[in-house]
Protein backbone atom coordinates (compact mmCIF):
# COMPACT_ATOMS: atom_id res chain seq x y z
CA UNK A 1 0.00 0.00 0.00
CA UNK A 2 2.74 2.44 0.93
CA UNK A 3 4.69 1.42 -2.17
CA UNK A 4 1.77 2.45 -4.38
CA UNK A 5 1.31 5.86 -2.75
CA UNK A 6 4.95 6.72 -2.11
CA UNK A 7 5.59 8.04 -5.68
CA UNK A 8 2.42 10.15 -5.45
CA UNK A 9 3.55 11.63 -2.12
CA UNK A 10 6.98 12.41 -3.55
CA UNK A 11 5.47 14.13 -6.63
CA UNK A 12 3.02 16.13 -4.49
CA UNK A 13 5.81 17.32 -2.19
CA UNK A 14 8.00 18.20 -5.17
CA UNK A 15 5.11 20.05 -6.84
CA UNK A 16 4.42 22.01 -3.67
CA UNK A 17 8.11 22.95 -3.46
CA UNK A 18 8.10 24.16 -7.06
CA UNK A 19 4.93 26.21 -6.61
CA UNK A 20 6.29 27.83 -3.44
CA UNK A 21 9.68 28.61 -4.99
CA UNK A 22 10.57 32.14 -6.05
CA UNK A 23 11.91 30.93 -9.41
CA UNK A 24 9.54 28.12 -10.30
CA UNK A 25 11.10 27.18 -13.63
CA UNK A 26 14.55 26.78 -12.11
CA UNK A 27 13.10 24.94 -9.11
CA UNK A 28 11.28 22.53 -11.43
CA UNK A 29 14.46 21.80 -13.40
CA UNK A 30 16.50 21.20 -10.25
CA UNK A 31 13.81 19.02 -8.68
CA UNK A 32 13.50 16.90 -11.82
CA UNK A 33 17.26 16.49 -12.16
CA UNK A 34 17.57 15.66 -8.46
CA UNK A 35 14.91 12.97 -8.76
CA UNK A 36 16.57 11.55 -11.89
CA UNK A 37 19.94 11.46 -10.14
CA UNK A 38 18.46 9.72 -7.08
CA UNK A 39 16.86 7.08 -9.31
CA UNK A 40 20.16 6.63 -11.15
CA UNK A 41 21.92 6.00 -7.83
CA UNK A 42 19.30 3.39 -6.89
CA UNK A 43 19.69 1.72 -10.29
CA UNK A 44 23.47 1.53 -9.83
CA UNK A 45 23.00 0.08 -6.34
CA UNK A 46 20.74 -2.62 -7.80
CA UNK A 47 23.40 -3.57 -10.35
CA UNK A 48 26.02 -3.82 -7.61
CA UNK A 49 23.63 -5.77 -5.36
CA UNK A 50 22.87 -8.21 -8.17
CA UNK A 51 26.56 -8.88 -8.76
CA UNK A 52 27.19 -9.29 -5.01
CA UNK A 53 24.21 -11.65 -4.71
CA UNK A 54 25.40 -13.86 -7.56
CA UNK A 55 28.99 -13.91 -6.26
CA UNK A 56 27.87 -15.06 -2.80
CA UNK A 57 25.32 -17.74 -3.60
CA UNK A 58 25.14 -20.56 -1.05
CA UNK A 59 26.68 -23.92 -2.10
CA UNK A 60 23.28 -25.61 -2.42
CA UNK A 61 22.34 -23.30 -5.31
CA UNK A 62 23.46 -25.21 -8.40
CA UNK A 63 22.37 -22.82 -11.16
CA UNK A 64 23.61 -19.26 -11.18
CA UNK A 65 21.43 -18.51 -14.20
CA UNK A 66 18.30 -19.55 -12.29
CA UNK A 67 19.30 -17.38 -9.34
CA UNK A 68 19.91 -14.44 -11.67
CA UNK A 69 16.51 -15.00 -13.33
CA UNK A 70 14.80 -15.04 -9.94
CA UNK A 71 16.54 -11.81 -8.92
CA UNK A 72 15.67 -10.11 -12.21
CA UNK A 73 12.04 -11.22 -12.03
CA UNK A 74 11.68 -9.92 -8.49
CA UNK A 75 13.04 -6.46 -9.37
CA UNK A 76 11.81 -6.19 -12.96
CA UNK A 77 9.08 -3.61 -12.32
CA UNK A 78 11.37 -1.58 -10.07
CA UNK A 79 13.99 -1.41 -12.80
CA UNK A 80 11.42 -0.32 -15.40
CA UNK A 81 10.11 2.34 -13.03
CA UNK A 82 13.62 3.60 -12.31
CA UNK A 83 14.48 3.87 -16.01
CA UNK A 84 11.24 5.68 -16.71
CA UNK A 85 11.76 8.04 -13.76
CA UNK A 86 15.27 8.90 -14.96
CA UNK A 87 14.03 9.70 -18.45
CA UNK A 88 11.04 11.60 -17.06
CA UNK A 89 13.27 13.71 -14.82
CA UNK A 90 15.62 14.56 -17.68
CA UNK A 91 12.71 15.36 -20.02
CA UNK A 92 10.99 17.61 -17.49
CA UNK A 93 14.26 19.40 -16.69
CA UNK A 94 14.90 19.85 -20.41
CA UNK A 95 11.37 21.17 -20.91
CA UNK A 96 11.82 23.65 -18.06
CA UNK A 97 15.10 24.78 -19.63
CA UNK A 98 13.57 25.20 -23.09
CA UNK A 99 10.88 27.59 -21.86
CA UNK A 100 13.55 29.77 -20.26
CA UNK A 101 15.17 33.01 -21.46
CA UNK A 102 18.47 31.62 -22.75
CA UNK A 103 19.75 32.06 -26.31
CA UNK A 104 19.49 28.37 -27.22
CA UNK A 105 15.95 27.98 -25.83
CA UNK A 106 14.86 31.09 -27.75
CA UNK A 107 16.36 29.72 -30.96
CA UNK A 108 14.65 26.34 -30.52
CA UNK A 109 11.35 27.99 -29.63
CA UNK A 110 11.68 30.25 -32.67
CA UNK A 111 12.04 27.27 -34.98
CA UNK A 112 9.14 25.38 -33.41
CA UNK A 113 6.96 28.49 -33.38
CA UNK A 114 7.54 29.12 -37.08
CA UNK A 115 6.45 25.56 -37.81
CA UNK A 116 3.42 25.92 -35.53
CA UNK A 117 2.58 29.30 -37.08
CA UNK A 118 2.47 27.72 -40.54
CA UNK A 119 0.06 25.05 -39.29
CA UNK A 120 -2.04 27.66 -37.43
CA UNK A 121 -2.35 29.96 -40.45
CA UNK A 122 -3.37 26.99 -42.60
CA UNK A 123 -6.05 26.07 -40.04
CA UNK A 124 -7.18 29.68 -39.73
CA UNK A 125 -7.46 29.96 -43.51
CA UNK A 126 -9.65 26.85 -43.56
CA UNK A 127 -11.92 28.27 -40.82
CA UNK A 128 -10.72 25.86 -38.14
CA UNK A 129 -11.14 27.65 -34.81
CA UNK A 130 -10.43 26.74 -31.18
CA UNK A 131 -12.44 29.53 -29.54
CA UNK A 132 -10.77 31.74 -26.95
CA UNK A 133 -8.58 28.92 -25.68
CA UNK A 134 -5.90 29.80 -28.22
CA UNK A 135 -5.48 33.45 -27.19
CA UNK A 136 -5.60 32.48 -23.51
CA UNK A 137 -2.91 29.86 -24.13
CA UNK A 138 -0.73 32.41 -25.93
CA UNK A 139 -1.08 34.86 -23.02
CA UNK A 140 -0.22 32.29 -20.33
CA UNK A 141 1.99 29.90 -22.28
CA UNK A 142 4.91 29.66 -19.84
CA UNK A 143 2.71 28.89 -16.82
CA UNK A 144 0.69 26.37 -18.81
CA UNK A 145 3.91 24.64 -19.90
CA UNK A 146 5.09 24.41 -16.28
CA UNK A 147 1.69 23.03 -15.23
CA UNK A 148 1.78 20.50 -18.10
CA UNK A 149 5.19 19.21 -17.01
CA UNK A 150 3.97 18.86 -13.43
CA UNK A 151 0.87 17.00 -14.66
CA UNK A 152 3.08 14.56 -16.58
CA UNK A 153 5.02 13.90 -13.38
CA UNK A 154 1.77 13.25 -11.50
CA UNK A 155 0.51 10.92 -14.25
CA UNK A 156 3.77 8.99 -13.96
CA UNK A 157 3.25 8.64 -10.20
CA UNK A 158 -0.33 7.37 -10.62
CA UNK A 159 0.30 5.13 -13.65
CA UNK A 160 1.35 1.55 -12.97
CA UNK A 161 4.67 0.84 -14.69
CA UNK A 162 4.64 3.35 -17.58
CA UNK A 163 7.29 2.85 -20.23
CA UNK A 164 9.93 5.33 -21.34
CA UNK A 165 8.31 5.59 -24.78
CA UNK A 166 4.93 6.36 -23.20
CA UNK A 167 6.37 9.22 -21.15
CA UNK A 168 8.25 10.67 -24.14
CA UNK A 169 5.17 10.52 -26.37
CA UNK A 170 3.01 12.10 -23.66
CA UNK A 171 5.42 14.99 -23.17
CA UNK A 172 5.83 15.54 -26.92
CA UNK A 173 2.06 15.49 -27.53
CA UNK A 174 1.41 17.97 -24.71
CA UNK A 175 4.13 20.38 -25.85
CA UNK A 176 3.06 20.10 -29.50
CA UNK A 177 -0.58 20.80 -28.56
CA UNK A 178 0.52 23.78 -26.48
CA UNK A 179 2.62 25.15 -29.36
CA UNK A 180 -0.27 24.77 -31.82
CA UNK A 181 -2.76 26.48 -29.49
CA UNK A 182 -0.34 29.36 -28.88
CA UNK A 183 0.27 29.72 -32.63
CA UNK A 184 -3.47 29.71 -33.25
CA UNK A 185 -3.78 32.45 -30.64
CA UNK A 186 -1.18 34.56 -32.45
CA UNK A 187 -2.98 34.04 -35.74
CA UNK A 188 -6.28 35.07 -34.16
CA UNK A 189 -4.75 38.21 -32.62
CA UNK A 190 -3.17 39.18 -35.96
CA UNK A 191 -6.49 38.68 -37.77
CA UNK A 192 -8.36 40.78 -35.20
CA UNK A 193 -5.79 43.58 -35.51
CA UNK A 194 -6.05 43.49 -39.30
CA UNK A 195 -9.85 43.61 -39.10
CA UNK A 196 -9.80 46.62 -36.76
CA UNK A 197 -7.27 48.53 -38.84
CA UNK A 198 -8.82 47.80 -42.24
CA UNK A 199 -11.67 50.39 -42.10
CA UNK A 200 -9.16 53.07 -41.09
CA UNK A 201 -6.85 52.22 -43.98
CA UNK A 202 -9.79 52.14 -46.40
CA UNK A 203 -10.84 55.72 -45.71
Amino acid sequence: MIGNWFPVIVVVIGTAGVLLAHRRRRALARTALGAAFACLVVAIVLVVARRYYLDHLPPQVQSEAAAAAAFDTLLRFLRVSLRTAIVLGVVIALGAYLIGPGRLPRAIRGTSERTADSAAHWAFGHRIRTGRADTWTQAHRRWIALAALLIVALIFALWNHPTVLTILLLVLVLLALLALLAASGRATIEAEKATRSWPEGGR
